[in-house]
């Protein structure tokens, strides 16, 4: 999908740079850093929530507790 952006010159010059320095294209940068930005806004939202709904921190903490007692389980709580 291709979508038209505009940025002012300096914004432009400082994206250019970052990509550049990152061996990445224009697109290919941008992209990364919007995913990076909504996956960051996710993980605020979630925790927002957990921390609003203690009841269901409590379970995934016991469900994490109890999953440590088993080989080859990974921390899901960590991992959310």
């Amino acid at each position: 999908m291709e979508v038209t952006l505009s940025l002012d010159a300096d914004t432009l010059a400082r994206v250019r740079a970052a990509a550049h320095r990152s061996g990445m294209s224009v697109s290919a940068w941008l992209t990364r850093v919007a995913r990076r930005e909504a996956l960051r806004g996710a993980a605020r939202r979630q925790e927002e929530w957990l921390a609003a709904n203690p009841e269901v921190r409590d379970e995934l903490d016991g469900f994490d507790r109890l999953a440590d007692q088993f080989d080859g389980w990974s921390d899901l709580v960590d991992a959310a």
